[in-house]
């Protein structure tokens, strides 16, 4: 197993995260732990570049 760290940058979009990563867990494809952090430096992601990359990790399992 793999431990990530995601950090919603934008307010605003962390409820859109937070259900794409419940709807994973809810497929038993991840797990997840919600907890307080510090803001990530980096660009943001797009709700495109964030469909691509699932589209992409999905297509890898296969």
């Amino acid at each position: 197993m793999t431990t990530i760290e995601i950090n919603v940058l934008a307010h605003e979009d962390e409820e859109f995260v937070i259900n794409i990563l419940t709807a994973l867990a809810q497929k038993q494809i991840i797990e997840f732990d919600l907890v307080d952090s510090f803001p990530a430096e980096g660009p943001p992601l797009t709700e495109a570049d964030l469909l691509t990359r699932l589209d992409k990790a999905e297509q890898g399992r296969s």
